[in-house]
């Protein structure tokens, strides 16, 4: 059993439950979104430039990249060795495993630094956004995409509320207070003008077992850990209430609210 419980670095050890949050929204969209064509789009990249994608997990971004015939550098860097070792392997991009608040590049090094969805897991975002503008080249672009506050809060909460019972709580470090709301005012401070695209969304699911594997996946930023000897009893508390709830709402949907923006800024 884990006595420290769960910490960033333990949740990006395997890459499965991030690939099971990624394939649930792709999946289970109320409304068509692609968050890497709204990226590409902030960017406007003509697909000569260097670009190196700071916390990449498992690297799908710059694969999307390679695949459409991107011919600049490119470089994904994540904390997670899982996550550099995804990366590296995919032809045409280079992995390096690092941290955001001191990245092991040089002033100027890229045309395009994007950090999606994870600048809410960094200690010191503040510091992560001065080296996102200082490894950027004078009119290189910044895109820097992070959720609403409240996303997908209803299963979120379900997973709270049982590991509760338990005693287990989200641990501090998980995750910060950087959001769509606090973002953009941070971002202004280190690079001025910021340009925002809000998307709002949610997921849509008409059947309970896609809900139970999402739930899974957020296990440790609800304070479950992958060795808790409680995961499976919480883990079948879970189930049973969303088997229940569809159950008693026969013909309805299990609807969680999300969205995001991307915050783009040119450096000057």
């Amino acid at each position: 059993m884990s006595t420290t419980g769960p910490s960033l670095r333990s949740e990006y050890a395997s890459i499965t439950p991030l690939q099971v949050r990624i394939d649930t929204h792709a999946r289970h969209s109320e409304h068509p979104d692609d968050p890497v064509t709204a990226v590409l789009a902030a960017l406007e990249l003509t697909g000569s430039e260097a670009l190196v994608d700071i916390g990449c997990g498992d690297g799908r971004f710059l694969a999307h990249l390679a695949e459409h015939g991107h011919r600049g550098r490119l470089v994904g860097l994540d904390n997670s060795t899982a996550m550099v070792a995804a990366t590296d392997a995919i032809p045409g991009v280079e992995g390096v495993l690092g941290d955001a608040e001191v990245l092991p590049f040089a002033d100027g090094e890229f045309d395009a630094v994007t950090a999606r969805h994870m600048l809410y897991h960094v200690p010191d975002p503040h510091q992560a956004l001065r080296e996102l503008r200082r490894i950027t080249r004078v009119g290189g672009r910044v895109a820097v995409s992070v959720n609403h506050r409240a996303t997908c809060a209803r299963t979120r909460q379900l997973v709270i509320d049982r590991a509760a019972e338990y005693g287990l709580a989200p641990g501090a470090g998980m995750v910060n207070d950087v959001n769509s709301t606090t973002l953009p005012p941070m971002m202004s401070v280190v690079f001025g003008d910021v340009r925002i695209h809000q998307c709002d969304n949610a997921l849509v699911f008409d059947t309970p077992e896609p809900v139970i594997r999402f739930a899974e996946s957020l296990f440790s930023f609800c304070g479950v850990d992958a060795a808790s000897l409680h995961r499976a009893a919480i883990l079948d508390a879970v189930t049973t209430d969303i088997r229940e709830w569809f159950a008693a709402h026969p013909g309805q949907c299990w609807r969680d609210p999300k969205g995001y923006i991307v915050a783009t800024a040119t450096i000057r």
